[in-house]
């Protein structure tokens, strides 16, 4: 849900573990992607942080959000895999 939610221009929360603060919620040309929290606290934190701030400010990061759910899509998945296994295949057919 992350991924799309930012496609869709929802600034993300996400859980400040794993996936979303390894790969997903990173900074996209030097420009924050959403917001990570461990707790209903942080989230609520997250979320009012959201509604007071400027709607351009908002628009800054849903734009780099939807730059950076690019690299989620199915044609960078089926790419970045081809590339990945291209070597191999290379070497197998020898």
């Amino acid at each position: 849900m992350l991924v799309y939610s930012d496609v869709l221009t929802f600034l993300s929360s996400a859980h400040n573990s794993a996936g979303p603060k390894m790969d997903i919620v990173l900074e996209e040309d030097g420009q924050q992607t959403g917001f990570l929290a461990q707790n209903v606290d942080e989230y609520a934190e997250a979320i009012l942080k959201v509604l007071r701030m400027p709607e351009t400010e908002r628009l800054k990061i849903a734009a780099a959000a939807r730059k950076r759910a690019g690299r989620f899509s199915e044609q960078r998945f089926y790419e970045d895999l081809k590339a990945a296994i291209q070597p191999i295949l290379n070497h197998v057919s020898r």
